[in-house]
C-alpha cells in the first residue's frame, strides 16, 4: 500500500463519496464510509467492491458489485442502465460535483379515491355555463 498526500486523498474521498452516494440511491448499495479520506491517505484502494486509483481521473477504475452503474456513470454508457431516471443528473453530480438529484415523489400509501355524490354539485360545469 502506498500512502497518498492529504490534498489528493481529500479530492479522491470527495469524488468517491459522491459515487458511493449515487450508487446507494440508484442501486440500493452500502452507504459511504465517513473515514474515506483517512483510508485513502493510508493506502486503502478498495471500498465495497469499488476499486480506485487516486492519481487517475476519474479515480474509480472498477465496481465489482455494480458494474452496470460503473458503466453508466464513469464510462458514460447510456445503455448500461436504461431504467435509471435522471442519468445525466447523476453523472453531473458524480463527475462534476453538481447538485444532488431529487428523489422521485413517492406513491401514496393511501391513494385518494374519487367518489360521486348523487346530489347537486357546487362545482362549475366542465365546459362553461349550460344554456337552457
Amino acid at each position: 500500500m502506498h500512502q497518498v498526500d492529504r490534498d489528493i486523498a481529500l479530492k479522491s474521498a470527495d469524488f468517491l463519496y459522491r459515487y458511493m452516494w449515487a450508487r446507494r440511491r440508484c442501486c440500493r448499495a452500502a452507504a459511504p464510509d465517513n473515514r474515506l479520506r483517512h483510508l485513502i491517505e493510508t493506502g486503502t484502494r478498495e471500498f465495497d467492491g469499488i476499486e480506485i486509483e487516486p492519481h487517475r481521473s476519474p479515480l474509480v477504475v472498477r465496481d465489482n458489485k455494480h458494474p452496470e452503474f460503473f458503466a453508466a456513470i464513469i464510462e458514460l454508457d447510456d445503455t448500461a442502465m436504461p431504467d435509471l431516471e435522471d442519468l445525466l443528473a447523476w453523472r453531473e453530480y458524480v463527475l462534476d460535483n453538481g447538485a444532488l438529484p431529487k428523489r422521485p415523489a413517492a406513491e401514496s400509501a393511501f391513494p385518494i379515491r374519487t367518489r360521486r355524490w348523487s346530489g347537486p354539485s357546487d362545482d362549475p360545469p366542465p365546459h362553461g355555463p349550460v344554456e337552457a
